[in-house]
């Protein structure tokens, strides 16, 4: 049994270090200003370890995963390259970490206080930039 339960709709009600992070991701001013107005929504459906995640924001992002198979999409930083990535349960955490390239985007989502607080880190080290996510329920 997954140890928690992401299922919903889940709205975007604050960023934490988001410029700095997009930033880290080469994305130029007008990209980044367009990124930190827009509002996206997490669509999470959730069978046990089996996700379906949809982001509708600045453009819509399907991943299909299961905890504990690497699964392979679009590269987030360059969409013409596929890259593999690893979802695991770490304690109350999913944490989905890139296979492919370890300078790239892991994603670690747990519920705090009934938020959805969506942890995104680029890089590793000391040059590793985090940025917070937290979406509440709809």
């Amino acid at each position: 049994m997954a140890p928690i339960d992401l299922n919903g709709t889940w709205k975007l009600v604050k960023n934490e270090n988001l410029d700095a992070f997009l930033k880290a991701m080469n994305l130029n001013f007008a990209l980044r200003k367009m990124a930190a107005a827009a509002t996206p929504v997490l669509e999470i459906t959730q069978d046990g370890d089996v996700f379906k995640v949809v982001t509708k924001g600045v453009r819509t992002i399907e991943a299909n995963f299961t905890v504990g198979q690497e699964f392979t999409e679009k590269n987030p930083l360059n969409e013409k390259e596929m890259s593999t990535y690893m979802p695991v349960w770490e304690g109350t955490k999913l944490r989905i970490d890139n296979k492919s390239n370890p300078e790239a985007i892991d994603v670690v989502r747990e519920l705090i206080d009934g938020q959805l607080v969506q942890t995104q880190t680029i890089g590793t080290g000391d040059k590793a930039v985090v940025s917070k996510r937290i979406f509440a329920k709809k």
